[in-house]
């Protein structure tokens, strides 16, 4: 990664500018919580590189380039939080002294920080350019231009190379590769363009987000930020199935593709008890860390039949049966473990909601368990297996003819509508059998569990325009009433931008309001970052609330814009 920086200042005084970078190199893990790395700083004549590594064969180095000069003017390899002594934290040296030095320290071990500097004495180290460094160099102002390099590699010497090759190409040099492999990249799948600008934007942001966010490990991490010790950082495979489902829809078979085979490389094939002594082999944990270690550990059934899901849509869109093929085991096994998973009267029996906070009879968790075991079915017969399709086919149905009995509840205090759960575990405020939840039209779109002239779907949509439930003055639904994930933690006006996606298609496709996909693809452009993406959350204005950006909002964007164009939902499971 090559950084081209540029400041600009009333005078050319003498002045020292400062890069500080915190590593957060390695993963968390259970055994190790807290992140440890090792780094040192290496003069060689032409150039001096910070180097660090996790001891796990990750290592990132760093070096800059000012005209033909790469040296570091000061540097300090400290740990983080560290105020004082010989370990003393490069932010706290540069920031807490604030005197335009820096206390030089060559290595350490431990959570870390680096920092090192660019020393301007003199009218020379300033409106100057070289040829790397890709500024104009014809500015009248006090301006210093300079490259920063990012190197990573499975060796020091790897990731030590890499850092100073970018710097050796030069930073147009690697701009237009940049450009020209993103735009390669763009024109090699089939994304569906609008007549409204802004909306094409968002959309082809959106694609790309999602595709920069996936992982080395060939997963898309929920998102890149952090709201509370790096939650986001993690990998929901609840998360990679509706990702399967966009890219699917934007031509990204590719990326797809990868995804549904990190869904069966993390899959527990073992007998593995979790906390409850569920037995969850066939199934998969509630997310995880990229190196593929399970983090949270809760059963969700949308983390069950939404793999089979994906490994079928997979499969249906690009009719090719290798596809069948080389994930059929993985399917296989889970709707195996959807099976056993009956409650003896004809419905599935407790889990986790997809909100992750109530164990029930969850309504979305319950329609995707349904629909894997649609998806198996359809892949089980075309494979000669027909028992094991019936088997599929026959259990399905059973749960979905029960499908409303256990998740619509009439005349609470909101009305009519399908709910979180049935039967919840725990004092929970409001009800989670007693509210509506905007998970549930999930069993129209994907899950095709509910038709668009189900009744009771019709009125749950209805009640989303309920104040209680949505944002006051811009159109967005919120996960349910008096939902108390927000920022104060406490109940918040504001809404959920996948929450409303899903809303509008139910109003679209059942006739609540026919425009509604439409105006929300326009609507959405007002709910974005100060870089153009979507969040998790907005206030009750309209503006982001926070965790921002998450890919499961760009997803959603993207399904409702090619659904839109295709005049149908895009990616329904298959019917009874």
């Amino acid at each position: 990664m090559l950084i081209h920086n540029e400041a600009a200042f009333d005078d050319d005084r003498e002045r020292t500018l400062f890069t500080i970078s915190k590593l957060g190199l390695n993963e968390h893990s259970h055994d190790h919580p807290w992140p440890e790395q090792t780094a040192s700083v290496r003069h060689e004549d032409d150039c001096d590189v910070v180097v660090a590594t996790d001891d796990e064969d990750r290592y990132v180095a760093f070096a800059q380039q000012h005209g033909d000069r790469r040296q570091f003017d000061g540097h300090r390899v400290g740990v983080a939080g560290q105020p004082e002594g010989p370990d003393r934290s490069a932010w706290s040296d540069i920031y807490q002294d604030n005197d335009g030095w820096i206390t030089d320290n060559d290595g350490a071990t431990g959570d870390l920080d680096v920092g090192f500097g660019l020393h301007c004495d003199s009218t020379a180290d300033y409106n100057g350019d070289s040829d790397n460094t890709g500024g104009s160099g014809d500015t009248d102002d006090a301006t210093v231009e300079w490259l920063t390099a990012v190197g990573f590699g499975k060796s020091e010497d790897d990731a030590v190379a890499h850092a100073r090759d970018v710097l050796d190409r030069g930073y147009e040099a690697e701009l237009n590769a940049f450009t020209e492999a993103w735009e390669e990249w763009h024109d090699g799948i089939t994304e569906t363009s609008s007549a409204d600008a802004t909306v094409t934007d968002l959309y082809e942001r959106s694609v790309t987000s999602i595709k920069t966010a996936q992982d080395g490990c060939c997963a898309t991490i929920a998102g890149a930020f952090k709201p509370h010790d790096m939650t986001y950082k993690f990998i929901w495979p609840r998360d990679q199935v509706i990702i399967v489902q966009a890219l699917l829809a934007a031509g990204a078979v590719e990326e797809a593709e990868l995804a549904v085979g990190w869904l069966s490389g993390v899959q527990i094939t073992e007998e593995t008890y979790d906390d409850r002594g569920i037995d969850r082999r066939g199934t998969w944990w509630q997310n995880y860390y990229t190196t593929g270690e399970g983090h949270w550990r809760a059963l969700q059934l949308d983390q069950v039949g939404g793999p089979i899901y994906a490994h079928w849509l997979l499969w249906d869109e690009t009719d090719d049966d290798s596809y069948r093929d080389a994930y059929y085991d993985m399917s296989k096994r889970a709707a195996e473990f959807l099976l056993e998973w009956d409650n003896g009267w004809g419905f599935p029996k407790p889990h986790q909601d997809p909100w992750e906070e109530v164990w029930g009879h969850t309504t979305e968790g319950s329609a995707a368990a349904i629909a894997g075991l649609r998806c198996m079915a359809e892949m089980a017969d075309t494979k000669g297996d027909t028992e094991f399709a019936a088997d599929c086919r026959e259990t399905a149905e059973t749960w979905a003819d029960n499908f409303e009995d256990y998740c619509f509840k009439e005349n609470t205090q909101y009305g009519s509508h399908y709910v979180t759960a049935d039967k919840p575990e725990g004092n929970i405020h409001p009800a989670p059998d007693a509210r509506p939840d905007a998970a549930a039209f999930m069993a129209y779109w994907p899950w095709n569990v509910v038709d668009a002239d189900d009744e009771a779907l019709i009125e749950t949509a209805e009640l989303a325009d309920d104040p209680r439930w949505r944002a006051d003055s811009t159109p967005c639904v919120g996960r349910y009433p008096a939902d108390t994930y927000t920022p104060s933690g406490a109940p918040e006006d504001g809404g959920w931008p996948l929450c409303e996606a899903y809303a509008d298609m139910v109003r679209w496709q059942t006739g609540v309001d026919n425009d509604a996909v439409a105006d929300h693809l326009e609507e959405a452009t007002e709910w974005t970052t100060t870089a153009g993406l979507l969040p998790e959350r907005v206030d009750g204005n309209g503006t982001v609330s926070w965790n921002s950006n998450l890919q499961w909002s760009q997803a959603m964007y993207i399904l409702l814009a090619e659904s839109q164009a295709r005049g149908e939902p895009f990616g329904l499971a298959p019917e009874a």
